[in-house]
């Protein structure tokens, strides 16, 4: 599981904006496994043999998470869509709440199970509802934007659900 959580953190970092060389992803893995199992907290020599080992372990589970995935690691975010869709409905004023829910989506499973136009369409009908904005439907206003009201509908729900849950607490792992 820590090989798989490491190439995993390693493999996200390279899709995103911010990429981590191997070297830093394996530093902090060891010293939370360090702090974790109460280790002493030891420096990792870069031309160790277990930092040599760390490195290909971290490559060879990175190729097959990879693989498994079948190479396909391109995740559009709902974000992108978001301004264009309410420029079109004429409703400004819900790009920022639209905005702070497609950032609340990513703390779910949204992004894996629907399409970004879908997830898009969802957060601003949730921004509607939660101000009172009416949007058009005589034609349906998701059918302009490739959504399915069914996964629009599932969208809200969820976000529902996140917001209901009580509030994050701080726990720590290490005494």
């Amino acid at each position: 599981v820590k090989k798989v959580a490491a190439s995993c953190v390693w493999l996200a970092s390279k899709l995103e904006e911010n990429p981590r060389k191997a070297r830093q992803v394996i530093i902090v893995f060891h010293r939370m496994e360090c702090r974790r199992e109460s280790f002493p907290m030891e420096h990792l020599d870069l031309y160790s043999k277990k930092y040599v080992d760390l490195k290909m372990e971290l490559s060879r589970t990175e190729r097959h998470i990879l693989k498994e995935m079948g190479f396909i690691c391109h995740v559009e975010h709902p974000h992108k869509f978001i301004s264009n869709y309410l420029a079109t409905l004429e409703t400004p004023e819900l790009r920022q709440e639209a905005w702070n829910l497609a950032n609340d989506s990513l703390r779910t499973t949204l992004c894996v199970r629907f399409k970004s136009e879908v997830v898009a369409c969802g957060v601003v009908y949730a921004a509607a509802r939660r101000f009172q904005v009416p949007l058009p439907e005589n034609p349906p206003w998701w059918k302009a934007f490739d959504g399915e009201k069914s996964g629009i509908d599932e969208v809200g729900r969820v976000l529902a659900h996140l917001y209901s849950l009580p509030k994050a607490q701080y726990i720590p792992v290490c005494k």
